[in-house]
């Protein structure tokens, strides 16, 4: 497939506002894809250049992107002025495109593949070091001479991380379904095992829908973790699970998932990023104490001292400054609880209850300790054991249906969390303005944004300043330029790249947003830096959570 087909079907899909008829576009295009292209096909679709889980970053400033079209007698000013009305560099960028001057009719001939844009991109995100920004431009120049303005439309999109074509994961899960005759539920599956929906969409090619159904664990390929819903009380969960719950500490950590495969121990974060090199202690201990040939573990990391849990901005040290490891593993010491066990010698457990997951994980984690839990129906005792939970610098309790599989990647009421406060929202940085007074050196004023799960799109809820330290502002400023799209004034437009969670008074309506709804005394409680603007909260939930609090409100 030609790259220009790809990006005159995203086209298509864009300005297709019924999601079913995405779902056959995008199944009509995926059929025509050969076996060498469909996962570097499925990959740009979602904005990636490498496997779900890879650290891959193109690591191309706006700057220098603005300095590729210039090269090819884009006016910048021009771009910069359009760019204020869509708001979309995409968009901006096509409009130039076609009315551009021609430089070189060289290529004009030529049309590139799928697979030649995915492998230089890929090439491009590996160049590091001196004279790397101009052998990045060398590359990205080559891509754009041959290109048209829609192709350019896509590049760009991919470059910048905001793909904008209403295309989700669960849309493409549906349209390899459909493509190949499997049911929608059993691509998900695959995809929340492998972590790379790419490699799904290859098997299903290839082997059908009984390749897909035989999909288990692979070594160090990251499973999606299962995430849990919110619930409103103690009482609230024992009456969800029929009074059949577990009642674990839910630690202010990292989360962890572990892989032992014989001599080789490797940790992944919630974003299935590997952290293995961050942790060397935790890799040890795996080794000594696990007994088991063949693992895939899950647990929490907490930082610890003089046994007390520190913060989890100390804790988040340990990952952000690999280059002064030797000295964090020294200041910043950490202890691992073990909670799940998904994978065992060959057997996949997932689909086994919680209860014997956690008794099968008892016998193979030596002198590892296991969360803290309680199997009680009496809401005075689960209260007080979420008391010391929360004594000792955690969050609360996440309750366990006894019976409950682990549906990886899936957030439902098989788990649920217990939180002292109104639960605080996952939130993208889209935007920041530069601060005034004692902050006017540093972006400072963010605006805060939530996903719409099912196109794919952020929207606003909401803008503060509160909650970050100095030094903290001072990070955010060199990383928010970093990731700049777009310039307005005072305010930096930037890709939608950093989470930050955020607690509020409550949530109002207003239609200063688009989504008709804003945050009441936003501050930031902390960066996640642990965490992807797919984990950001939804649209969806701020509506639900709106919902309840009304409903509380009249029952007053």
């Amino acid at each position: 497939m030609f790259f220009k087909e790809l990006a005159e079907i995203l086209e298509k899909v864009e300005k297709t506002s019924a999601t079913t008829e995405k779902i056959k576009i995008l199944a009509n295009s995926i059929k025509q894809l050969k076996r060498d292209e469909i996962e570097a096909a499925i990959s740009l679709i979602l904005g990636n250049i490498g496997k779900e889980w890879e650290e891959r970053e193109l690591n191309i400033s706006y700057n220098t992107l603005l300095q590729c079209f210039s090269q090819f007698g884009i006016d910048v000013r021009k771009f910069e002025e359009i760019y204020k009305k869509t708001g979309d560099p995409g968009d901006t960028i096509r409009i130039l495109w076609k009315d551009r001057k021609q430089i070189s009719l060289l290529f004009t001939n030529i049309q590139l593949g799928v697979k030649d844009v995915y492998y230089t991109l890929r090439q491009i995100s590996e160049i590091t070091g001196s004279g790397s920004r101009e052998k990045k431009m060398a590359l990205l120049r080559g891509l754009l001479s041959q290109m048209s303005a829609v192709e350019v439309k896509l590049l760009t999109r991919i470059i910048v991380g905001d793909m904008r074509f209403g295309v989700s994961e669960g849309i493409l899960e549906s349209a390899i379904g459909l493509a190949f005759g499997i049911p929608k539920e059993e691509i998900e599956r695959a995809h929340m095992l492998l972590g790379d929906l790419g490699l799904v969409a290859k098997i299903a090619l290839e082997q059908g829908r009984t390749g897909v159904r035989e999909v288990k664990v692979r070594p160090f390929n990251p499973i999606k973790p299962m995430l849990a819903e919110k619930a409103e009380s103690i009482v609230d969960a024992l009456e969800e699970h029929g009074f059949h719950s577990a009642f674990e500490f839910k630690f202010d950590g990292i989360r962890a998932q572990i892989h032992k495969f014989g001599d080789k121990v490797k940790i992944f974060s919630r974003r299935l990023k590997e952290i293995t090199e961050s942790f060397p202690e935790i890799v040890s201990l795996i080794k000594r104490e696990v007994k088991a040939r063949e693992a895939v573990l899950e647990g929490e990391i907490v930082a610890v001292k003089d046994n007390k849990i520190l913060p989890f901005q100390e804790l988040i040290k340990r990952l952000k400054r690999i280059k002064e490891k030797e000295r964090y593993i020294e200041e910043i010491p950490v202890k691992l609880f073990l909670f799940d066990l998904l994978y065992l010698n060959g057997e996949m457990l997932i689909d086994k209850p919680y209860r014997e997951r956690r008794e099968k994980l008892r016998e193979i984690a030596g002198k590892i300790e296991l969360t803290p839990v309680l199997i009680s129906k009496d809401p005075k005792e689960i209260e007080s054991f979420f008391k010391k939970s929360i004594r000792m610098g955690n969050e609360g309790l996440v309750a366990k249906r006894l019976d409950s599989k682990y549906t990886p990647g899936k957030r439902g009421k098989l788990w649920l969390k217990i939180k002292k406060h109104l639960e605080p929202l996952d939130c993208v940085v889209i935007a920041a303005e530069w601060g005034h007074g004692r902050r006017k050196k540093w972006l400072s004023d963010y605006y805060l944004a939530v996903r719409d799960e099912k196109e794919e799109r952020f929207f606003i809820i909401g803008k503060t300043f509160k909650g970050l330290s100095d030094e903290e502002m001072e990070e955010m400023t060199k990383k928010l330029l970093k990731l700049k799209i777009g310039e307005r004034g005072r305010v930096v437009f930037v890709k939608p790249s950093i989470v930050v969670e955020v607690i509020y008074d409550e949530i109002q309506k207003s239609p200063k947003y688009k989504c008709g709804f804003a945050l009441r005394f936003a501050r930031i409680n902390r960066i996640r830096w642990d965490k992807s603007p797919k984990d950001a909260d939804t649209i969806q939930k701020v509506r639900e959570i709106f919902k309840k609090q009304f409903e509380r409100k009249e029952r007053r």
